[in-house]
């Protein structure tokens, strides 16, 4: 084995070790400290103004509440899971990140890891997850999470999509998946989603029924603003054919008639 700056690699890392070890024990030292001093001076405090046997059950009660304060990185990570899948991602993301810079050497250090390192593809699969369990509401906010928090990444815009998505096929709710299309456009240009909601508001405005989106001469100016920006798109072929038989009834298209039939 060769030695490294005078030492042995096997040398170097029970030196780290022991170093890292020495470190952790002066922490606990000084918290120690500031916890006796603070004792120290409280119990002055409490002789003047309660007895003896008050005193005792009193500092008793605190010694107990300090202790408690530091909770065992199992309770922190329980926790951590229980805020997660009850959409509180937050103080979820918290309660893992404790974990890995406070309880290195705990066995399931490496399950939090797996949460921070990859915490907005977490909560996107527990979105698609939310969505096919018809809890739609919870599913659009995790998936706004994403947007919010986690921007620059190509997750983001998949994000804003997948809401308007929610709104338009399981809440149809087809005003406000026209607003969260929007937002893929405007927020999000030049990704992948963009054409694809392009494509959606245009679709909305010109196939929905409903008094409140229904309105063919927007649908053509969305349709005509997709052929503009994105003419050698897989969907243009969709976009001209929507075009053609704009307002029509399915019965006048040949190319569905034999759908109503």
């Amino acid at each position: 084995m060769e030695p490294i700056h005078g030492k042995f690699k096997w040398e170097q890392i029970i030196f780290s070790k022991m170093k890292h070890n020495e470190n952790r024990n002066i922490q606990k030292g000084i918290k120690l400290c500031i916890i006796n001093t603070f004792l120290i001076n409280f119990t002055v405090f409490l002789d003047k103004i309660m007895n003896k046997s008050n005193q005792y059950i009193f500092l008793l009660m605190l010694c107990f509440s300090m202790i408690g304060c530091e909770r065992s990185p199992g309770d922190v990570f329980s926790k951590a899971e229980e805020a997660f899948n009850t959409g509180n991602y937050r103080k979820a993301l918290s309660g893992f990140t404790q974990i890995v810079t406070k309880h290195e050497d705990w066995d399931r250090k490496n399950e939090a890891q797996e949460y921070v390192s990859n915490y907005a593809l977490k909560i996107y699969s527990r979105a698609e997850t939310l969505r096919n369990e018809k809890e739609y509401y919870a599913s659009v906010d995790a998936l706004d999470y994403i947007v919010k928090y986690y921007t620059d990444l190509d997750i983001a815009p998949k994000s804003q999509y997948l809401i308007g998505d929610v709104f338009s096929n399981d809440l149809k709710d087809h005003s406000e998946a026209i607003i969260h299309y929007k937002n893929v456009v405007i927020k999000f240009s030049g990704s992948r989603e963009e054409p694809h909601a392009q494509f959606m508001i245009g679709y909305i405005y010109a196939n929905i029924k409903d008094k409140k989106v229904y309105d063919p001469v927007n649908a053509l100016k969305e349709y005509n603003l997709f052929l503009e920006k994105y003419p050698d798109h897989e969907l243009a072929p969709s976009v001209q054919f929507e075009i053609q038989w704009l307002g029509k009834d399915i019965n006048d298209i040949p190319a569905l008639k034999h759908i109503s039939s």
